[in-house]
């Protein structure tokens, strides 16, 4: 099917071209794949996302949006307009969503994009916002979302008195409402077509193939990028607390990101808050680590560690959303020594570290070349 000339909403709440987390990444990929396909791509975003991080609709790639919408949450606060006091009342009666972003004022603005343009295709990033589009019309349109996640699960993690039954009840109804469902790993797409059938696909994560450049300096023995969510936060604590003082004092470790302003202050770790380009960081380093000990689906960072060939040791939930959980170029413990010790022996034994990564390489190849997601995307797009 020829997609060129076809017109598709894409709505992510924060600017998809910051790069800042594996969320944004995917979803930056994700526009990227789209557009090569031929599409029209037109962006919806939230002002107040977009005012907390510091990103400005002006910074996005012309190659690969046709036109960008960073929506108000609520009307500027003029007291003396019909606007502001009708939206004031009905504030008051409206039935509280639990995402206190999805306000009647952003579904209208929602809904004038909708009435100004006919779109083939309609494209929600997490269930969450499903009531943006649930009682519009949509002029024909067909509606997709990216679940990014297991959210009912993913909350649960933040809040051990969610009402488990409710909430899980509210994502698959929320779910049922679009005519395709992308999950990004195999955990979540068994979970969700047990429930929804043939209308879930699960497009895994895709980079280029960064392999190469094997001779290069190896300035560093770890890396590890991540933002400053709550599970990379415990995530690095453990490591620094745990892992680090069965480690050598000579270790070279590097750590990118955000995350930085939680990482303490250790002579064997640099810390580099900001990299606009991670590749040269990749391939001077000898071991991408993960210890991430809650957050659910797959973790993007791993299936970047893994384009560049780079063997991975991480816990348990490092391979959470492979359908491989062994022969992946992952090797995974949850007991702080036997984590480091898996590090050392990586280190100090030159042929257990070639056949990681050649392990590495191959599972990349297999599961995440761009070459397979482009043409899952196809297969999704074609009703």
């Amino acid at each position: 099917m020829n997609f060129s000339n076809k017109n598709l909403l894409f709505f992510f709440p924060e600017s998809p071209f910051s790069k800042r987390a594996g969320n944004v990444l995917r979803t930056y990929t994700n526009l990227k794949q789209l557009k090569s396909l031929g599409l029209n791509i037109d962006l919806v975003g939230v002002e107040d996302y977009y005012n907390s991080f510091g990103d400005s609709p002006e910074d996005i790639d012309s190659t690969i949006i046709d036109a960008v919408f960073v929506l108000k949450t609520k009307p500027t606060k003029k007291k003396l307009t019909f606007e502001y006091w009708k939206y004031k009342f009905l504030k008051k009666i409206e039935k509280k969503s639990p995402n206190q972003y999805l306000t009647t004022y952003l579904k209208d603005n929602f809904g004038a994009i909708l009435d100004k343009k006919k779109y083939d295709y309609i494209f929600i990033n997490y269930e969450f916002w499903t009531d943006l589009i649930r009682n519009q019309d949509l002029r024909g349109a067909k509606t997709i979302v990216d679940t990014h996640d297991w959210i009912t699960l993913n909350e649960f993690y933040n809040n051990q008195n969610l009402d488990l039954g409710k909430r899980f009840g509210d994502e698959i109804k929320n779910l049922s409402f679009y005519d395709k469902v992308v999950t990004i790993s195999q955990d979540e797409y068994f979970i969700f077509n047990s429930f929804l059938g043939d209308k879930v696909i699960n497009i895994p994560p895709s980079f280029p193939e960064n392999f190469g450049n094997e001779n290069s300096e190896k300035k560093y023995d770890l890396i590890f990028v991540g933002s400053d969510n709550p599970f990379n936060i415990a995530s690095v604590n453990w490591f620094t607390e745990k892992v680090l003082p069965f480690l050598p004092k000579e270790i070279k470790i590097c750590i990118i990101g955000r995350i930085c302003k939680h990482v303490p202050n250790h002579e064997s770790i640099e810390k580099v808050f900001f990299a606009d380009d991670l590749e040269s960081y990749y391939h001077a380093s000898k071991i991408a680590i993960c210890p991430m000990l809650k957050g659910t689906g797959i973790k993007i960072k791993v299936v970047e560690a893994l384009s560049f060939g780079l063997s991975v040791v991480g816990t348990e939930k490092a391979v959470d959303g492979f359908l491989d959980k062994k022969n992946n170029g992952c090797m995974v413990s949850d007991d702080e020594k036997v984590f480091a010790d898996i590090i050392k022996n990586l280190l100090n034994n030159s042929s257990d570290y070639e056949k990681q990564k050649q392990e590495a390489t191959e599972f990349f190849k297999n599961n995440f070349s761009e070459e397979k997601s482009i043409k899952l995307w196809k297969k999704t797009l074609n009703f």
